[in-house]
């Protein structure tokens, strides 16, 4: 049978992150942020010489088609 304080127990047990990993959690995630922003500007100035003045709508799409390119090829490596 549960009861209120044995969740709040157990929910706090389970959640509880040792600190030193949530630095690390901290510099993955902004590390990949930094590669992610890295590859939108490459594929932004590649598509502006070829397309200058594109909306960005337009280039929205760019990076849409971009992503369903890289699921395909992750899925044909994997």
């Amino acid at each position: 049978m549960s009861h209120p304080g044995n969740d709040e127990i157990t929910d706090n047990a389970r959640d509880r992150i040792d600190p030193q990993r949530v630095v690390l959690i901290n510099k993955m995630v902004h590390a990949a942020t930094e590669v992610g922003i890295g590859v939108v500007q490459e594929i932004a100035a590649a598509t502006l010489k070829r397309q200058p003045g594109m909306s960005v709508k337009e280039f929205t799409k760019v990076l849409d088609e971009y992503l369903v390119q890289q699921k395909a090829q992750a899925n044909n490596n994997g």
